[in-house]
């Protein structure tokens, strides 16, 4: 028997949610059904399913606690014998070296699956929000490869129209909320920013500076594709096992046409897009924006990092209208944290897309970072480079 979701069958929104989800996509530059064809797929039926991870609006992320191949199918005979960490983070899985790896070093799980989680099926237009949101997900991380953008290793062997369709991620181990409540609780503990000494106060500083700046390349690498991510937040910022930084959740990216650009740089997008603490007043105000939304809602989150401290914290929505949207209120900058970041974060402040692009502020990031480091460490912080290590990831 079919299901139903309010006064609709769930296939009529599925039906509905893949006409919105060719009419976002039909025009892309930039995804590719080759590409997507060569992701690696799994029935739910082969995974052991464990523990939920986190929820978020619409999906729920849970731990993928064993692998076992169908009978009939790939057996794992032909899988690839290298248990190398460098292999295994950044070249493209098979289904047998998933199934035989899915566990690290016999501890941890290495893969998640997100799927639309119960709580959206209540309701129709949450419901077909939820199946296009994840859906559009798979596609862009079908073709985006960056070191700081999580990794989409599999997905439901079907297409994403048929009411439970999964991906499958690399599993993070922690995320920003968290980083942020210890970083807040070693502030309380006495250990005051500005009063440590030596390298302790300085490894803290680098240790948040090179945070920033691997969010920052993430941003400029997804703005060199034409994708504007749209949903920058602390909740959308993980860690993988090694601690690498990893954005995630691409539900609300876009791909910004060329052909479409106003003569101010602007596009005719969706407004009110993401979330209020974080969107740039333009967005907020349904006004034509750019790839400088994601600049502005990355210099909240960035005052965010360096002041360990949740931007507007306490105001209300009529209050943040008001203030901020209307008022052009704005984080007050730490003048300890140098006059070249608080200049930064005032050029990304402004209420109008005439803001730093992305790789504007990598630059000065990185320019930071090395100045305060023992040692040269551009090699280390290299985008170009990091993302050459993962183009096969």
């Amino acid at each position: 028997m079919t299901e139903t979701i309010g006064e609709f069958s769930e296939g009529h929104l599925l039906n509905v949610a893949k006409g919105l989800v060719e009419k976002k996509t039909k025009d892309s530059k930039i995804l590719d059904a080759e590409l997507e064809s060569r992701i690696p797929k799994f029935d739910v039926g082969e995974l052991s399913i464990g523990r939920v991870l986190g929820r978020g609006g619409f999906c729920v992320v849970k731990e993928v606690n064993k692998i076992v191949l169908q009978k009939g199918g790939d057996d794992g005979s032909g899988a690839r014998k290298s248990d190398d960490e460098h292999y295994i983070h950044n070249i493209v899985q098979d289904r047998a070296f998933m199934a035989q790896h899915c566990i690290r070093q016999g501890k941890d799980f290495r893969y998640a699956i997100k799927t639309v989680q119960d709580a959206s099926r209540k309701d129709p237009q949450v419901y077909v929000n939820a199946v296009v949101d994840l859906a559009v997900e798979a596609r862009f991380l079908a073709i985006v490869r960056h070191p700081n953008i999580i990794k989409m290793r599999a997905m439901e062997a079907r297409d994403p129209f048929h009411g439970r369709y999964f991906i499958m991620l690399d599993k993070l181990y922690d995320i920003m909320p968290q980083r942020l409540k210890k970083w807040k609780s070693r502030k309380k503990s006495g250990l005051k920013l500005f009063d440590m000494k030596g390298k302790k106060k300085q490894a803290f500083w680098v240790e948040r500076l090179t945070i920033a700046y691997d969010i920052a390349c993430a941003l400029s690498y997804l703005h060199g594709l034409s994708i504007l991510y749209r949903d920058l937040k602390p909740d959308n910022i993980g860690f993988d096992v090694r601690g690498d930084v990893k954005i995630f959740d691409f539900g609300l990216a876009k791909e910004l046409d060329e052909s479409k650009i106003l003569e101010d740089g602007t596009y005719n997008l969706t407004g009110d897009t993401g979330s209020l603490r974080y969107m740039a007043p333009e967005v907020a105000l349904g006004k034509t924006y750019n790839e400088t939304a994601d600049t502005y809602s990355f210099s909240i989150l960035c005052w965010q990092i360096f002041a360990i401290e949740t931007p507007y914290e306490g105001y209300n929505v009529a209050m943040f209208e008001k203030s901020v949207i209307k008022g052009g209120r704005r984080p007050k900058v730490n003048d300890k944290w140098g006059e070249k970041l608080c200049s930064l974060l005032g050029s990304c402040f402004v209420d109008n897309p005439k803001r730093p692009s992305m790789l504007d502020v990598c630059e000065l990031l990185r320019e930071e970072i090395n100045i305060l480091s023992d040692e040269e460490i551009v090699d280390i912080l290299d985008t170009s480079r990091k993302s050459q290590m993962s183009a096969n990831g």
